[in-house]
């Protein structure tokens, strides 16, 4: 095959794939006359850009080839995003000791001779003679009896009795 035939076919676009790698090949050898020297870098730089092709081919499979992992790894991050805020959103109650509890002052109580003695001391601290907050009228004087009641009974319950 005349290499000056193929060069002039391959200038009007009229070479096949053979023809083309067969002009790769003779210009990327060392029988490359002097006349036709000034193509050789048009066709190394030909050959180079093939090769990058090829190169990131090769790459763009071995990324195809660990997207399971990035697959995996993003479900786990957002699992574990997830039950965070859900942390965030739904704090834990204080007092999973136990069912029966108080909380006072921000602290959660279970014993019940304690919850109590604060309450005993609680209504000391705010409890006042009914005589106090009702002057001696007649019409006050179902009131009065009302509250006096309902301060026994509460007395009653927060007793040492039971």
């Amino acid at each position: 095959m005349n290499i000056d035939d193929l060069l002039n076919k391959y200038f009007e676009g009229e070479t096949s794939m053979e023809g083309e790698r067969y002009l790769r090949t003779f210009f990327a050898s060392d029988k490359v006359p002097q006349r036709l020297m000034i193509y050789k870098p048009m066709f190394a730089y030909f050959d180079e850009e093939i090769r990058k092709k090829q190169e990131l081919r090769q790459k763009q499979y071995t990324v195809k080839s660990n997207r399971p992992f990035y697959w995996l790894a993003g479900m786990a991050a957002t699992i574990l995003l997830v039950l965070g805020i859900r942390q965030f959103v739904f704090t834990p109650d204080p007092c999973y000791c136990s069912e029966n509890y108080v909380v006072i002052n921000g602290r959660c109580y279970t014993d019940i001779h304690k919850v109590r003695e604060l309450a005993l001391e609680a209504l000391g601290e705010v409890a006042a003679p009914a005589s106090e907050y009702f002057p001696d009228r007649e019409e006050d004087a179902l009131d009065r009896k009302l509250i006096e009641n309902q301060l026994k009974e509460l007395e009653d319950i927060f007793s040492d009795d039971e």
